[in-house]
């Protein structure tokens, strides 16, 4: 991990790049906005992505991320949010929600990068 007094990750992250598709869901489910984005980072209960659009922290997105040509179905919380530059916004998004099997996919693909990185 890190040994900055300011992070507050408890989970190892990993270097990932992947598009995903998202829908921003207003409280009551409906959805409000969609997009397209990137990961950053990876980690067991969340992602950090990059995207042209800011968010409010709490929203709630739905999230399709490409795996390794396998689509992963997920709704996550905006944590945090904030400008890279004029163009991009990274947003840290924890996740709530996964089918069994989506996160059976996400956990193995998470478990063979860690376990490729600790080589």
């Amino acid at each position: 991990m890190h040994d900055d007094l300011f992070e507050r990750r408890r989970e190892q992250r990993l270097s990932s790049l992947h598009l995903l598709e998202y829908d921003i869901l207003s409280p009551d489910g409906h959805v409000e906005g969609m997009g397209m984005a990137r990961t950053v980072n990876i980690s067991d209960t969340g992602l950090l992505l990059e995207t042209g659009q800011f968010f409010d922290a709490g929203q709630r997105l739905r999230i399709t991320l490409c795996l390794d040509n396998t689509l992963v179905k997920l709704v996550g919380k905006v944590v945090h949010s904030q400008p890279v530059n004029d163009e991009l916004c990274s947003t840290g998004v924890m996740f709530l929600e996964f089918s069994d099997a989506d996160s059976r996919i996400y956990q193995s693909f998470y478990d063979q990068m860690r376990a490729a990185t600790d080589l």
